[in-house]
């Protein structure tokens, strides 16, 4: 009997520290996803690259992304093995890796990286299958705090003459996750919470109505993604002699998303209306970037930053809440992916053809004024009161 009752009381603990271990890898994740972006700068340099072919990289490690949150399967632990087992032999073979072998490696990266934020999610999912709203939006800060730190982490490594140092601390990292849930995770008993088990049926509103929605998403993730990944670059050529300053304003565009989405998980979102704050999110937006645009000087591209991540950081959650009104289905969480993959990559091949990077990022401004045109369109059927929850993007 005693030992029964200590079985029981121990679960919780166990899932605790299950929950933080797990949480822990997913913020690295975060980290993961930004790294190409803050180091790209070196590895221009040191393989000579064109802003077409650094565009292409990002293409690759966020293709794999994408594919790795489709092929996540049902036994999620063994998919999480997998997914981190990929990214530790990819790590390992960054850290050797130069042109042509780069692309191959990068989109193993990348798929790691999918596979282990999807297998995340959906365990936390399982486990907590009447209250996952809470568990996931947990789950995106942690993701949000490693992408908001990992650049001023990295800032030692881009100082030494060599990255491996930073790819070999990315392996014995997810080795250690890796080896955890190998030989500590088990499936668990599902956690229901009595008042949220009846879950809404799904709205039966025409279907053509969701399409602007998804073409929403897949704007907004690729404008995070083609602002994140090239911001760095954009800075260092502003200011080449400051390798801090331009890692300031990808830490300032990511504490910005951080900052508002925890801004507007709150009644603050209630007391202002979602579409409101979508729309005004979606002028700030366009307005910041353009202001990126058309900065001159380091200080300037630091608060254009600063503003597109406070303006872009509610827009994806609340576009989740928008569409989980017509449908619950798993596929929404990745349509994002479209977009992470093609819109840095259209922005390096737009540098490339005109000969500097303002004309890049024509491309995530003229997509943040193509989502003030859409949002008046799908927000006319639409009206959920509180933001989804994201596993990341």
């Amino acid at each position: 009997m005693n030992r029964g009752s200590a079985a029981l009381q121990s679960l919780p603990d166990r899932r605790t520290v299950s929950n933080l271990i797990l949480g822990t890898g997913f913020g690295l994740t975060g980290a993961g996803v930004v790294m190409l972006g803050v180091l790209l700068p070196a590895l221009a340099k040191r393989w000579g690259l064109r802003d077409d072919v650094s565009g292409f990289l990002f293409f690759l490690q966020f293709l794999g992304t994408s594919l790795g949150a489709v092929i996540t399967g049902a036994n999620h632990l063994r998919w999480l093995m997998i997914g981190y087992g990929l990214l530790v032999v990819s790590a390992c073979a960054l850290a050797f890796s130069s042109l042509p072998v780069v692309f191959p490696v990068l989109f193993c990266f990348g798929l790691g990286l999918g596979t282990v934020m999807t297998a995340t999610s959906l365990v936390f999912a399982d486990r907590y299958q009447g209250d996952c709203a809470v568990q996931l939006q947990r789950l995106n800060f942690a993701w949000a705090v490693g992408a908001t730190t990992a650049p001023m982490l990295f800032l030692p490594y881009l100082r030494m003459t060599s990255l491996s140092p930073l790819f070999f601390t990315f392996q014995g990292l997810f080795l250690a996750l890796f080896i955890w849930i190998a030989l500590r995770e088990r499936k668990e008993t599902p956690v229901f919470h009595p008042s949220l088990e009846n879950v809404p049926p799904e709205n039966p509103s025409p279907r053509g109505s969701l399409i602007p929605l998804v073409m929403l998403a897949v704007c907004a993730v690729g404008i995070e993604a083609s602002i994140s990944g090239w911001l760095t670059t954009y800075s260092r050529r502003a200011d080449p002699t400051h390798v801090a300053g331009a890692v300031l304003a990808i830490s300032l565009f990511w504490f910005g998303i951080t900052f508002s989405r925890f801004v507007f998980s709150t009644r603050l979102l209630t007391i202002i209306g979602s579409r409101r704050v979508m729309r005004l999110a979606l002028w700030c937006l366009a307005a910041s970037v353009a202001m990126l645009i058309s900065a001159h000087t380091p200080a300037t591209i630091r608060v254009g930053a600063a503003l597109a991540g406070l303006s872009l950081g509610p827009v994806y959650p609340l576009l989740l809440s928008f569409m989980l009104e017509f449908t619950a289905r798993g596929w929404i969480f990745a349509v994002g992916g479209a977009g992470a993959a093609v819109f840095p990559w259209f922005t390096g091949l737009l540098s490339a053809k005109y000969g500097s990077l303002r004309y890049g990022l024509v491309a995530p401004c003229g997509a943040a004024l193509l989502m003030v045109i859409l949002v008046s369109i799908s927000l006319r059927q639409t009206d959920p009161s509180a933001p989804a929850a994201i596993t990341h993007g």
